[in-house]
């Protein structure tokens, strides 16, 4: 095949992914010409695929919602497994997918953009839903299942911000440890 000496078009999922990993690193850098310029791409990709920087936002705030929390409550409404085989899953696939990385960052942008509000407003519904129907099937007290739920989201929110990296090794023994702990009557 010839080459053109075009680039290939950029997808707007890779904009929404490039502009999630910059959020997350250093959110001053959050602009379109500087992601723009990272991606290789001149402005008018942008403009392809978002009509203008609201959309862009709304998007942004959207791909977070669906990357980092509907799949993964999917795959565990999709597990058929015991409820602690469930916490299991959910527990190694935050952890594969680094859930908590872009937590605090799309949260303090929220501050800035508070038209996205209602965006996080629903991952927090989706998460909590996930985890108390999960800690409600372990057979928990109302106050039980409750305290766990918010704990666990709480945590696995923060931790990424709040600890220093793991080796793979260590993580999977720390994620032993907490579902131990969350499983624990």
């Amino acid at each position: 095949m010839k080459q053109t000496g075009k680039k290939p078009r950029l997808s707007r999922e890779a904009w929404l992914a490039e502009a999630l990993e910059v959020l997350a690193q250093d959110p001053e850098h959050l602009r379109i010409d500087e992601l723009a310029e990272q991606l290789g791409v001149s402005k008018g990709s942008f403009y392809w695929h978002f009509g203008n920087r609201t959309d862009f936002v709304h998007s942004l705030a959207e791909y977070w919602r669906d990357t980092r929390t509907r799949v993964v409550a999917d795959t565990v409404a999709a597990y058929d497994g015991s409820p602690e085989e469930r916490l299991y899953v959910l527990m190694k696939t935050l952890l594969e997918d680094q859930w908590g990385r872009y937590d605090l960052a799309v949260r303090a942008w929220a501050r800035h953009e508070p038209d996205i509000v209602p965006v996080i407003r629903e991952v927090d519904t989706i998460r909590l839903k996930t985890l108390r129907g999960i800690f409600d099937d372990m057979g928990l007290e109302e106050s039980e299942a409750k305290m766990r739920t918010r704990v666990f989201v709480t945590y696995h929110s923060l931790e990424d911000a709040l600890s220093i990296p793991l080796s793979r090794k260590e993580a999977l023994d720390q994620l032993e440890t907490r579902h131990a702990f969350f499983t624990r009557r």
